[in-house]
């Protein structure tokens, strides 16, 4: 939606909510139109009202990720955990409560809820990409390209997880092998922008 069409919307909201104040739909609805804009402390004042009148999982959710967004780590923190008392499998929740703990210097935390999210979703290649990215930035490539290998026996068109493999071979002086991770991930998306950039510096590498 562009910004015209969701100030219309948010127009028409504010209409009903003068009609039914108590709706906590309404003030959901509103919040996430702001959050949208990147309206945020808007946002956050119609969504804690949301909660305050009905405790649902997505209403917190949406609460959760405004107090993150706005810098607000330990109410964001805090209300992930309220979402998962409610709905203890919410993936949202579960993804985003591990980006916060890892972000606050906690990386055990962090990995023991993305490796949950692996047994939770065990045939989606998202899951185990996300464990690989964890894996990448605390500089553990081995267990990373594990993950990466498992989200492609999952989806053999993630091209995402070819160019991290193919980047981690790259760093690891491997060149003939993140080639071939390259040429594959190029038949699965023969635009991917940081794939192109990386054969080229790879054919460099042969001159």
């Amino acid at each position: 939606m562009t910004e015209k069409q969701i100030r219309n919307e948010l127009s028409k909201i504010k209409n009903e909510l003068k009609k039914h104040e108590d709706s906590a739909e309404l003030l959901n609805d509103a919040g996430v139109g702001f959050y949208l804009l990147g309206e945020l402390d808007s946002s956050r004042k119609y969504l804690e009202k949301a909660v305050q009148i009905e405790n649902s999982a997505s209403y917190m959710f949406n609460l959760a990720n405004t107090y993150a967004d706005m810098g607000q780590k330990a109410k964001a923190l805090d209300t992930y955990l309220q979402v998962l008392e409610i709905n203890p499998s919410h993936i949202g929740a579960l993804n985003n409560l591990a980006d916060e703990y890892e972000q606050a210097g906690k990386p055990e935390k962090a990995h023991e809820l993305f490796h949950y999210l692996t047994q939770l979703q065990p045939d989606r290649a998202i899951s185990h990409f996300n464990l690989g990215n964890f894996f990448l930035r605390q500089n553990q490539h081995i267990e990373a390209t594990k993950c990466y290998e498992k989200a492609l026996t999952k989806d053999a068109e993630f091209t995402d997880a070819y160019y991290n493999i193919a980047w981690i071979l790259f760093r690891a002086k491997a060149y003939s092998e993140s080639k071939r991770y390259v040429q594959k991930g190029l038949r699965t998306d023969s635009d991917h922008e940081d794939l192109i950039d990386l054969l080229q510096t790879l054919e460099k590498q042969d001159t």
